[in-house]
């Protein structure tokens, strides 16, 4: 696996490495289960139709019928009716090749891709999205140099039919600092005194 690509591709989405690897063990382990239970399910039943304890040779003795795919020749039967499946359904299972681990550059890829999607989604839980009248007027800017804030990235929005929605907390931002956003709304124009 290579790990130095992968950890590049966490730091570009902006994602913790650790949170990464916790997703990606639970998906390695998960997927791990599901393999030995598979294997231990191919290995039951050909132990089932061979009648021994080495279920190889019920394959191995069988192997023309597998290869070529005539299951008339097997037993199938029995074992298909105890495991409560359709012959068919047995014959495929049996017939496939063994089940294997994925690939672990491409488990990593997913791994990223969902940390990358869990962190998308907590933060679209965890923002407050207001109007972006009432956030230019709560931030002492004009209406049009947020909507260029918005374009450029600077902040956060989202347009939702004709209204754009802006990020609370990014607005808040130039509450806090009054030289953050240029146009500035004046309330009161006070004539200077001559």
């Amino acid at each position: 696996m290579n790990t130095t690509e992968h950890k590049a591709a966490a730091a570009a989405a902006g994602i913790e490495w650790a949170d990464v690897m916790a997703v990606y063990r639970e998906m390695r382990a998960m997927e791990s289960d599901l393999v030995s239970s598979q294997t231990a399910f191919r290995r039951e039943a050909f132990q089932e139709l061979s009648g021994d304890q080495h279920g190889g040779r019920a394959k191995f003795a069988n192997r023309h019928a597998f290869t070529t795919g005539d299951a008339a020749n097997l037993s199938l039967d029995t074992v298909a009716a105890f495991r409560g499946m359709a012959t068919a359904d047995l014959y495929s299972d049996l017939a496939g090749d063994a089940p294997t681990l994925r690939d672990a550059d491409d488990v990593m890829r997913e791994a990223i891709a969902r940390v990358v999607d869990q962190a998308a989604a907590a933060d679209d839980v965890e923002t407050t999205w207001t109007g972006l009248v009432a956030a230019a007027a709560a931030a002492d800017i004009t209406e049009q140099w947020l909507r260029q804030l918005v374009r450029s990235g600077r902040v956060r929005g989202r347009k939702v039919g004709r209204n754009w929605l802006v990020a609370a907390a990014d607005v808040a931002f130039f509450q806090r600092h009054p030289t953050a956003g240029r146009p500035r709304v004046r309330a009161h124009l006070v004539a200077a005194p001559f």
